[in-house]
């Protein structure tokens, strides 16, 4: 890797609780943990267009060309990491801190970015998402609402007063990145997307646009069938409309209420008000309760 110097958004990460689970159940079983928390937050960096800098250990380095995509990366792995079920009664949690400036790209990446980034992650709390008022400033009018000020906590970096803000994270059994609350502006779309799969509900927005499904465990929803691929499709928020994208071996079927399914093969389109997918079987088909059914709602 080279060793230019560029201006990046940069998301360092830091995962908490495997050394309880190796205290616990031994080095072996925190790993798997943590491998699979690792897995889910690798696939956050990947779908919000970012690269991984430095993974190690219970630590990840990420850099992302806009500072919407380094913010939506981190609300969806928070969610990810926050949905893992406990281990012996051990959940892993995660701290973020985002910033942007000078980036060098080495064995070790090193800059401006890279050190007050890891300094708000370890001054977060477990799940919390902090940011320096710069980043903030790069925020679209779409997603600059869901960052709020953080007034009563003072943080300094190389003698210099930091703004600090704090990423809007919302629980809930739809609980997803949106501006629907108390940060909504008028110039968010409220049209969303919902989908349920085995009883858990999942919502696609204009500030929480992507979402992944396959049979491997990190996407978004996690279809258990064989004869869905590992990495199977993908549905996009693109101007107010959502999109499926195969990207399967066995197509993907989508089925309209009260009119004829279709099979995407290596293609997308634009889904309806509701209807259900089916990841490599027809919706007629499904004899596990694999189906992913979805509406589209407004306001």
């Amino acid at each position: 890797m080279s060793n230019r110097t560029d201006f990046n958004c940069v998301l360092f990460a830091e995962i908490l609780g495997n050394q309880k689970l190796a205290d616990k159940l031994g080095q072996a079983e925190a790993q798997r943990a943590l491998d699979r928390g690792r897995n889910r937050i690798m696939r956050s960096v990947d779908a919000h267009h970012g690269k991984a800098l430095l993974d190690r250990a219970h630590r990840l380095i990420a850099v992302f060309k806009k500072a919407d995509d380094a913010v939506q990366a981190a609300a969806d792995m928070q969610e990810k990491v926050r949905r893992l079920p406990p281990v012996s009664g051990i959940n892993l949690g995660l701290k973020i801190g985002l910033h942007c400036g000078e980036l060098r790209a080495g064995d070790e990446p090193a800059g401006s970015a890279v050190d007050l980034a890891g300094r708000l992650a370890d001054a977060a709390q477990p799940g919390q998402v902090l940011l320096t008022g710069e980043l903030a400033l790069h925020l679209t009018e779409g997603v600059r609402p869901l960052a709020s000020a953080v007034l009563d906590r003072g943080f300094r970096h190389e003698g210099v007063e930091v703004p600090l803000f704090e990423l809007f994270m919302q629980d809930g059994p739809e609980s997803a990145m949106t501006a629907t609350g108390p940060h909504s502006e008028p110039g968010l779309s409220r049209t969303r997307l919902v989908l349920r799969h085995r009883g858990v509900a999942h919502i696609v927005t204009e500030a929480r646009p992507i979402l992944l499904m396959g049979r491997e465990e990190g996407n978004d929803i996690v279809v258990l069938d064989r004869r869905a691929s590992r990495h199977h499709a993908r549905i996009e928020w693109r101007s107010g409309r959502f999109f499926l994208i195969d990207q399967s071996s066995n197509g993907t079927f989508v089925a309209p209420d009260d009119e004829a399914e279709i099979m995407l093969k290596r293609e997308e389109c634009a889904l309806p008000a509701t209807g259900k997918v089916g990841c490599g079987f027809s919706c007629e088909e499904d004899s596990q309760g694999e189906l992913v059914a979805f509406e589209v709602r407004e306001g």
